[in-house]
């Protein structure tokens, strides 16, 4: 079976697609920043850092699958720009067969600067040589439960105040890493078509049951969005409902929350 490398996994998403590379048999390596991360008995383990170039040439090594899940929307430049470009460079040219990448729904259409990275990203990947397949998702589940968890957090009375005019068409990590090792298995796609959840929500529908399923008594309020990332969730570039392929719905995440 063939030689994995996931960058960041052992991050949120790269956990889940390390697990199912595991399920299907495949010998799989981790690359990680985090020197004390959770080890496991059935998985490679390599510290090193995509920003700094450490410890990548020893990582990718005999690597015949990358798939890089490694992203800082924070340091974009460092971490997906530099970092990724770095990591093209140490790959080990007579064994790697393919390059998986998991970027986001619509980075084309914005000028938002975590998205411009990811496209740089993409386009650095393309133009390596190196045979590769692009999966483009909508956010995840976990995202939009997280900006309403800390939007109710951050509440002062029986109310919380959220972004108008948002829509989401969110999905299961799960399903995205299941995606992920499966198409470790499969030729390489180029530029695969967009994944989105079942459903196109409004953020108002989504917080409104949120409060329901966890009993929460508070009361909705709307404003206008202040935030550019609010508002960039507002022009629905980041959907995709012809390509609602996910099946988790956003009610279902929440009751197994």
């Amino acid at each position: 079976m063939n030689k994995i490398l996931v960058t960041g996994g052992n991050g949120h998403l790269g956990k889940y697609v390390v697990s199912a590379l595991i399920e299907k048999g495949f010998q799989t390596a981790v690359l990680t920043t985090q020197a004390n991360c959770e080890v496991r008995h059935d998985v490679q383990f390599f510290t090193g850092d995509l920003a700094q170039n450490l410890g990548l040439k020893e990582a990718a090594k005999g690597v015949e699958v990358i798939i890089h899940c490694a992203s800082n929307p924070k340091n974009s430049q460092q971490t997906d720009i530099n970092g990724t470009k770095n990591l093209l460079d140490a790959v080990d040219k007579n064994t790697i067969k393919h390059f998986i990448y998991i970027s986001i729904v619509g980075i084309h259409k914005s000028d938002y600067p975590y998205y411009q990275a990811k496209l740089e990203v993409e386009n650095a990947i393309a133009k390596s040589g190196i045979p590769f397949t692009i999966l483009r998702t909508t956010q995840f589940h976990d995202f939009v439960f997280n900006i309403i968890k800390g939007l109710d957090q951050n509440s002062e009375s029986n109310s919380i105040t959220i972004p108008s005019k948002m829509r989401f068409q969110s999905v299961a990590v799960q399903e995205v890493a299941e995606l992920l090792a499966s198409l470790a298995l499969e030729s390489p796609k180029g530029l695969m078509e967009d994944f989105g959840g079942p459903e196109v929500l409004h953020f108002e529908e989504m917080a409104k049951t949120y409060l329901q399923v966890t009993q929460n008594t508070k009361n909705l309020k709307l404003k206008e969005p202040e935030d550019i990332r609010h508002k960039l969730f507002t022009t629905g570039i980041n959907l995709c409902p012809d390509n609602n392929l996910g099946k988790q719905t956003w009610h279902e995440y929440v009751i197994k929350r």
